[in-house]
């Protein structure tokens, strides 16, 4: 995934930066070092930046509990509370 120079240093040091500090601490670093970088770009950046984190958060894959017999079904988050999720009643309606 990483390949180039900058890329390998980047990954190292965040590796080290969760081996020592923990993921809470490292978590909160790269959201505020994101947010800082995110205004570096031009607005028209921007927006297709936050689209393309909105498209990888809607690909992960969640744990709903299936309505009708309990068990656990994993879904993908753009997916949960819509007509294909079978957490809600609306896809035991359809």
């Amino acid at each position: 995934m990483f390949s180039t120079d900058n890329q390998n240093q980047l990954k190292q040091e965040m590796d080290t930066m969760f081996t020592e500090q923990g993921a809470a601490f490292t978590a909160g670093y790269l959201n505020s070092m994101t947010q800082e970088m995110l205004n570096l770009l031009p607005k028209r950046k921007q927006k297709e930046f936050i689209k393309s984190l909105a498209a990888f958060n809607g690909r992960q894959m969640v744990t709903v509990k299936n309505l009708m017999s309990g068990s656990d079904v994993q879904i993908c988050r753009s997916d949960v509370g819509t007509c294909v999720d079978p957490s809600t009643e609306r896809y035991w309606s359809m």
